[in-house]
């Protein structure tokens, strides 16, 4: 039986390494190439007959402005500070040029592809109709292969594959192609039971005089000095993105809402549907206290409810990714049309369709809110090096256009989002890894990473200093520990760059060690830190405790949103990108430093020093700044 890409089994491909000299002196030079993974073992060649969807991401014009365009409209210090662009500005500026389209067109055509196999997307791609395994490899000096993982599961995919010297430059990424098909992870907790504790529904609730032992929206009203009621609602915005099959019950929301915010009882989120996403009302996922917390915070600013596609439906193994959402509030970014990749991204429509199975794609189908709340992240190492930095773009031109988007920092500190496992020399996830490994997008500079923080012990929300870097022995050994680390990919951007600098210098006096262990140019992370320990939440009819930065997203989102809905009020426009302020010196006194505390390193790590990093005055790697 043929294999059928995003249908049977995750897609991605294996080629070799190709530096070579074809027979019309064209010289070829190695384009991408694949982490290496000891978990994947290859089983055999991928028939030549099957055709895959061969697309090819064209370098996008004036981008590499884009760091200084998106600057001009968020740094607080600029004249055209908040002079936000539309979207059609956006995509118009960043249009590949007609020399790229043109090379990359020839060079199609001399390989031996008919003009009318060539498709143009958007001007962003352009699609090789019906491309067979055979015609790609001869193309991309590669050869696919069918490989299988410990987990059981069948990809397909390459170590790397290679285009002509002079069409690199015209390139971003070519898909499907080295990257392996992976789940996401959760920034939350991996185990729900490990960070879950029932409470007695009795509403004499254990919370104390002071907020020490549970957190509820008042106690972060008081801890934040939250006291804004809004006024431009219809003009303002807010969205939380999920990804998860199972949503929320109503009655949990009135549960907490008859708590903690009665004049929310009875009112839903606005909802959204993304690739098919749709409301479970059966069972509950972890957007049930998100919403609880994003809706209480910014109330009466309705929260639009992202719903991106049932894993169950897109995927046979559960693929969702971060460009789904990015597709559906930005058109110009669709799979036939921006920066998605099929062994990431689902395949619309799906080539064997199944019963009652989405076969549309979500492409521009809502505005993008003001703000929008992430609460899920990956490892950098993951994912292309091409791929991240083509949807880290997207971020920035999110940014551009006023977008304020926030993604949590992950909940194993140093050692990627959720399983704690560090990098060894060759960049692979390993047990005694000792490198720290990124997360993804917390290490994109165009977006906010919010990590989390706790009450300390003995300490009260009333105090001057009360909070600590989240890092908590959850059960078994399994801590949450606040995310935090350098990018490998991303260079440290130039709002941070004076505040990095400062810690590293500082850094270097007190263990100089810690050096070995990450790349000192990168993009540091989070920018910074909320409380992300004792969410009471309503769950399956009972209240319950949460933690994980899963809810310190959430929360500053919120935050965020009442401070757009102030600027608009006074006819002003939404903060949008907000690192450069974050960063000001005119902006320190808006913020309460964190230097308690210390999130966790690598498990390879362990009693080396203290593994992680220690927050410190200023901006840290733990807390943020």
């Amino acid at each position: 039986m043929h294999l059928s890409i995003g249908i049977s089994f995750i897609i991605a491909l294996q080629c070799m390494t190709a530096m070579a000299v074809s027979s019309n002196a064209i010289v070829y030079h190695v384009h991408e190439r694949r982490n290496i993974d000891s978990s994947q073992t290859h089983i055999r060649r991928l028939e030549p007959d099957i055709k895959i969807p061969l697309r090819i991401a064209l370098k996008q014009r004036n981008i590499e402005h884009l760091p200084e365009i998106l600057m001009s409209v968020s740094d607080p210090s600029s004249p055209t500070y908040g002079q936000h662009w539309t979207a059609e500005e956006v995509a118009r500026n960043f249009t590949p040029s007609n020399k790229t389209v043109h090379a990359v067109q020839k060079w199609l055509l001399e390989s031996g592809f008919a003009e009318s196999r060539l498709r143009r997307r958007n001007f962003g791609w352009i699609e090789i109709v019906n491309a067979t395994v055979s015609e790609a490899e001869e193309l991309l000096q590669t050869e696919y292969r069918v490989y299988a993982r410990d987990s059981g599961e069948l990809d397909m995919g390459c170590d790397s594959y290679s285009v002509p010297l002079h069409i690199k430059e015209h390139i971003d990424i070519i898909i499907p192609t080295i990257h392996s098909g992976t789940l996401r992870q959760h920034a939350g907790a991996p185990n729900r039971r490990n960070r879950k504790r029932a409470l007695d529904l009795d509403l004499a609730l254990p919370i104390g005089p002071n907020c020490t032992s549970i957190m509820t929206p008042d106690c972060l009203r008081k801890l934040y000095n939250i006291n804004y009621t809004p006024r431009a609602t219809a003009n303002n915005s807010f969205g939380v993105v999920n990804f998860h099959p199972n949503t929320y019950l109503q009655s949990d929301l009135d549960i907490f809402f008859g708590n903690f915010s009665p004049s929310l009882v009875g009112k839903s989120p606005k909802f959204v549907s993304i690739d098919g996403g749709q409301l479970q009302d059966t069972s509950v996922g972890e957007a049930s206290w998100i919403l609880q917390y994003a809706m209480a915070l910014s109330q009466p600013q309705e929260v639009t409810f992202l719903k991106v596609g049932d894993q169950s439906v897109n995927s046979p193994f559960g693929v969702v990714s971060f460009n789904e959402w990015i597709d559906a509030v930005d058109g110009s970014y669709c799979i036939n049309k921006g920066g998605d990749d099929l062994n990431y991204d689902p395949q619309f429509p799906n080539p064997i369709p199944e019963p009652g199975a989405f076969n549309d794609h979500s492409c521009g189908i809502v505005r993008p809110p003001n703000v929008i709340s992430v609460s899920r992240g990956d490892e950098e190492q993951r994912l292309g090096a091409f791929y991240t930095r083509r949807q880290c773009e997207e971020y920035g031109k999110l940014g551009l256009m006023g977008v304020t988007v926030i993604y949590g920092s992950g909940n194993t500190g140093t050692a990627g989002t959720t399983r704690g496992y560090c990098l060894d020399k060759n960049g692979s996830v390993n047990p005694n890894g000792t490198l720290f490994n990124p997360a993804w997008p917390s290490s994109c500079p165009w977006i906010t990473s919010v990590g989390g923080t706790q009450i300390k012990a003995n300490s009260s929300i009333a105090d001057l200093d009360p909070e600590e870097v989240t890092n908590m022995d959850l059960t078994l050994g399994f801590h949450t520990s606040s995310g935090g680390g350098f990018s490998n990919r991303s260079p440290i951007p130039e709002y941070q760059k004076k505040a990095v600098e400062k810690y590293l210098m500082e850094l270097k006096l007190v263990d100089g060690t810690k050096f070995n262990h990450f790349n000192i140019r990168g993009r540091g992370y989070p920018d910074l830190s909320v409380i992300s320990n004792s969410f009471i939440a309503a769950e399956n009819g009972e209240l319950t405790q949460e933690s994980g930065v899963s809810g310190s997203s959430p929360v500053l989102a919120a935050m965020i949103t009442l401070i757009n809905d102030a600027r608009i009020a006074a006819g002003k426009r939404p903060v949008g990108f907000i690192n450069p302020a974050i960063y000001s010196p005119a902006f320190s006194t808006g913020f309460r430093d964190v230097t308690s505390g210390v999130n966790t390193g690598c498990k390879g790590l362990q009693g080396e020093s203290d593994g992680g990093f220690k927050a410190t005055a200023g901006w840290d790697p733990a807390s943020g700044t």
